[in-house]
C-alpha cells in the first residue's frame, strides 16, 4: 500500500505533531513522511481535510463467540465491527467455549487472527473454565501470546485465587483484570438497586458489592505489589476508593464501558431486555461521577464492553434476559455525545488509544516517520444516528438503535490496509 492521507489534524501527545495539521504519506505499512504538502505520483491520495488522526483506538474489554459460541460472534463478524467502531485492536475476553484458559486456546486465537486490519489480543482465563475454582496455568499463556488475564464478566470472589493471580503475573509484570461486581451475592437481581428497582418490581444489585470488590481488589494489589484493573466501573462509591489508591502509588487502573455513560437506570421504564448489563445502569448522578471520574484521571480508559447474544437470549422477559449488549460500532460517538466536551479529544484519544496499550504494555503507534501505520481517522464532531444498518455484529442487541450520537469514525489504519468506513 502506498497512499498519502491529505490534511488532517493529528490528535496524539506522544507525536511532535501533536494538534498541527498535516498529510502523512504511508509506504509498505510504514509512516514514511508527514509534511503540510506532499506531493507523490506514485501515491493513492485520501483527502480527509477538516478531519482528525490519533493513534489506532484499542478497546480493552470485548467478548467473540470464536471457539464456542460462533452463533453470537465469530472473530470475523467481531472485527468488522470493531474497525467499523474505529478500533484497530481489541483486547479479547476469554467468555468461550472453551475458554482461552490453555496456551493451545490462545495461540488458535493468535493465528486465526494474523491477517487482520483489526489485531487482536487474547486475555487468558485465571480459572479453569472461568469457574472460579483452579487457576490456569498463567505464566504458559503470557508465552503462548496473552497480553492479561481475566475471567472476564464472571467476577473473581475468592480473595485467595485473586492473590495468588496477581503474584503470578508480577515478575513479567502482568495484569490481572476484574470486573468488580459479584451480583450472585443478591441471587436473581437484574436491575440497579434503588427507585427503579422498586418501580419495576425487581430485585436489585447494591452498588456496595461493587465498592466492596474495588476496596479488596486494591487491598490485595497494594499487598501483593502487582497491577489490578478494574474493568468496568458502574458506582460513583467506587471512586474515591481508586482515586486514593492512585494517590497511594498503588498499581490500580479502571475503566468504564461507553454505554455506562450515555444510557442510565431511567431508561429501563418499559423493560428493555437490551439494557439488561451487568454492572447494571446506575443513576444519573453515577454517570455523572463516572465522567468526573474521566475527566480527573480516575478512570482511565473507555470501552465497549461488548458482549454480544443471539436473539433468543434477549428475546424473553427481562428477568431471563441475559446481560450484555453489542456496543463496538457506537462505543466512540456514544462516549462523545454522553461527556459532551468535558474531556478534550485528547484526553479521548487517551482513553481509548494511549493508556489501554499503557495497561496491557503494548507499543503504542505514534503517529512518526518510520513508526508502523496504525491510525483511525474521524471526525468528533459529526451528529448522526445509530441504524441498524450500521451494524456488523453478528448480534443485535444493542440499544443504541434510533438514538442520535456525535463523533464519527471515517477510516482505519493497520497491518499495511486502509479501510474507508
Amino acid at each position: 500500500m502506498h497512499c498519502i492521507i491529505q490534511g488532517v489534524k493529528i490528535i496524539d501527545p506522544t507525536s511532535p505533531y501533536h494538534l498541527s495539521v498535516k498529510s502523512i504519506r504511508i509506504h509498505n505499512g510504514v509512516i514514511a513522511e508527514i509534511a503540510d504538502l506532499i506531493n507523490n505520483s506514485d501515491a493513492q491520495v485520501y483527502d480527509y481535510t477538516g478531519n482528525s488522526v490519533s493513534p489506532g483506538w484499542m478497546d480493552m474489554m470485548a467478548a467473540f463467540g470464536d471457539p464456542g459460541h460462533e452463533y453470537k460472534e465469530t472473530i470475523t463478524t467481531g472485527v468488522a465491527a470493531a474497525a467499523t467502531g474505529g478500533f484497530t485492536a481489541v483486547g479479547l475476553m476469554p467468555n468461550t467455549e472453551p475458554a482461552l484458559h490453555s496456551k493451545s486456546e490462545i495461540a488458535y486465537i493468535v493465528n486465526k487472527s494474523k491477517p487482520s486490519i483489526v489485531a487482536i489480543h487474547p486475555y487468558g482465563a485465571i480459572t479453569h473454565n472461568r469457574e472460579g475454582k483452579e487457576l490456569t496455568e498463567i505464566y504458559d499463556m503470557h508465552h503462548a501470546g496473552a497480553v492479561a488475564f481475566t475471567d472476564a464478566d464472571v467476577a473473581i470472589r475468592d480473595a485467595g485465587i485473586m492473590l495468588r493471580s496477581l503474584q503470578y503475573v508480577k515478575p513479567f509484570k502482568g495484569v490481572i483484570i476484574n470486573i468488580p461486581n459479584d451480583h450472585k451475592i443478591v441471587g436473581n437481581a437484574n436491575v440497579n438497586e434503588g427507585v427503579m428497582s422498586v418501580q419495576l418490581g425487581m430485585y436489585g444489585i447494591p452498588d456496595v458489592l461493587e465498592e466492596l470488590m474495588v476496596i479488596r481488589d486494591i487491598k490485595l494489589a497494594e499487598y501483593a505489589d502487582s497491577h489490578v484493573h478494574l474493568g468496568v466501573i458502574s458506582s460513583a462509591k467506587s471512586l474515591p476508593h481508586i482515586r486514593e489508591a492512585k494517590k497511594r502509588g498503588i498499581k490500580v487502573t479502571a475503566g468504564v464501558a461507553a454505554y455506562q455513560l450515555f444510557f442510565d437506570e431511567s431508561m429501563l421504564f418499559d423493560y428493555d431486555t437490551r439494557l439488561k448489563v451487568n454492572p447494571p445502569l446506575r443513576s444519573k448522578d453515577d454517570v455523572g461521577a463516572l465522567i468526573e471520574g474521566l475527566a480527573d484521571g480516575t478512570i482511565d480508559v473507555i470501552c465497549s464492553y461488548h458482549l454480544p447474544h443471539e436473539n433468543d437470549a434477549k428475546d424473553v422477559e427481562f428477568e431471563y434476559a441475559a446481560f450484555g449488549m453489542e456496543s463496538l460500532e457506537a462505543s466512540f460517538a456514544a462516549a462523545c455525545k454522553a461527556i459532551d466536551g468535558k474531556l478534550t479529544i485528547t484526553e479521548m484519544v487517551e482513553k481509548m488509544a494511549i493508556n489501554p496499550r499503557n495497561i496491557l504494555q503494548l507499543p503504542i503507534p505514534s503517529i512518526k516517520e518510520n513508526n508502523k501505520a496504525e491510525l483511525t481517522i474521524f471526525n468528533e464532531n459529526t451528529a448522526w444516528d445509530f441504524n441498524e444498518s450500521d451494524i456488523r455484529s453478528r448480534s443485535h442487541n444493542t440499544a443504541f438503535i434510533g438514538k442520535s450520537l456525535k463523533g464519527k469514525p471515517l477510516a482505519i489504519v493497520n497491518n499495511n490496509q486502509l479501510k474507508q468506513l
